[in-house]
């Protein structure tokens, strides 16, 4: 069985036409027409490209276009069309590789450091906007004592200014303190402060009761 080729090429050589009277009267180039004579579609745009350039020559040399294109659709099936690409993207893929320079790392430096600045700015915002941290360990609350003094125990951040029922309280380096406090026979209510430099306050209240000895 011929292929279209095959058809195209003996039918003009029967009727003594060469290709370039052919281009002439088609306007097909004769690289084209002889990629159609050859079965070489891969040499060609697109299949609809191949369809219109096999319906302008099978007419010129007098053949049923629409057989001719049967044909077409006959010798290539679905797989064989994902084939026929343009001549111009049968390049080889170049991948493009990764090139780090002195630029890049220039750009990528100075944003890591406008990064790392943003978030110390927040971290430093939110430490300042929020209320300071404040702990007491003693004493507990409803505790009961026969002693006229105690000692307020606890940890607050090392910036802010702690009290103790308005006395300050002297803290550590890293934010504790031991206080010591007098008290009265009977209910005593204790106020634990801790005030930020932006004036952020957090209390903590202990009950304690003093029952002196005998």
């Amino acid at each position: 069985m011929k292929s279209i080729g095959q058809i195209l090429q003996q039918t003009r050589l029967e009727k003594k036409i060469t290709l370039e009277q052919v281009a002439n009267q088609t306007k097909i180039r004769q690289d084209i027409l002889m990629a159609l004579e050859t079965d070489d579609f891969q040499r060609l745009s697109s299949v609809a490209s191949i369809k219109g350039f096999l319906k302008s020559y099978a007419e010129f040399l007098g053949l049923p276009s629409t057989q001719m294109l049967a044909f077409f659709r006959r010798d290539f099936d679905k797989k064989e069309k994902k084939k026929v690409v343009p001549s111009g993207l049968l390049k080889p893929v170049v991948r493009r590789e990764f090139n780090w320079t002195p630029k890049k790392t220039m750009v990528t430096v100075i944003t890591l450091f406008f990064v790392g600045l943003a978030g110390w700015l927040i971290f430093q915002y939110l430490s300042l906007t929020r209320p300071p941290f404040l702990k007491v360990t003693e004493p507990v609350s409803q505790a009961q004592v026969n002693q006229v003094t105690i000692e307020v125990v606890g940890r607050a951040d090392p910036d802010s200014l702690v009290t103790v029922n308005k006395e300050v309280v002297l803290l550590s380096p890293k934010g504790e303190f031991n206080h010591q406090i007098s008290l009265y026979p009977g209910e005593n209510d204790l106020v634990i402060e801790a005030i930020s430099k932006l004036g952020k306050k957090t209390s903590v209240e202990r009950t304690v009761f003093y029952q002196p000895g005998d």
